[in-house]
């Protein structure tokens, strides 16, 4: 494509690389979904790079480039887990795995953090997240913590738009009804009430 030349006579520089406006419209998205999942900032950024420029060799073949990108990208994270002699992970498991490990780093160099000042609340979180079924775990974490989009998360685990729907809408009802959480709405509405 050329210059464009505008009504006033003006040159208008030729259409931003499509590439380039997919870059930024999804880089914070795939950076914070594999920093999710991989502790070591470092090593979160090799695995993003990895994936970009995989998914841009692939670029000029692909329908759906937003699925294949998370598709990469969680090839990436399992590649990292398995070379570091990690068993073989789940998707939606991982992350309590990577969120336990960032803890442990901040407890090492934070003297101020008293480590036991959460761990009920997380312990209470962790049996209510191992209650749902793997796949309402999966769906719950891809839409309710990574911010995917259904069809992206149809596209990571092969299945329908309509099961991811149902998936999600199970894994939050099973969430707010769990007996693990109870107290915790009785807390919250504790506090609404003192404070009006």
């Amino acid at each position: 494509m050329g210059r464009a030349i505008v009504a006033d006579g003006s040159a208008q520089a030729k259409d931003a690389d499509p590439r380039e406006a997919f870059y930024e419209q999804h880089h914070r998205r795939v950076a914070a979904f594999i920093q999710r999942r991989i502790a070591d900032p470092g090593i979160a950024e090799q695995v993003e790079q990895q994936t970009w420029a995989h998914l841009m060799r692939q670029w000029d073949t692909l329908r759906l480039p937003e699925v294949v990108l998370m598709r990469i990208a969680w090839r990436r994270i399992v590649d990292i887990y398995e070379s570091n002699g990690r068993t073989a992970l789940t998707l939606g498991d991982e992350i309590l795995e990577a969120a336990v490990e960032r803890q442990q780093l901040r407890t090492k160099s934070a003297d101020t953090v008293d480590p036991g000042s959460t761990v009920p609340s997380r312990v209470d979180l962790q049996r209510a997240i191992t209650a749902l079924t793997s796949r309402q775990r999966q769906v719950l974490t891809l839409i309710g913590v990574d911010r995917l989009t259904r069809r992206q998360v149809a596209g990571l685990l092969n299945i329908g738009e309509e099961t991811v729907k149902t998936l999600y809408g199970q894994a939050r009802t099973a969430m707010r009804t769990s007996p693990a959480l109870a107290g915790y709405d009785q807390q919250r509405a504790t506090t609404q009430e003192v404070t009006r």
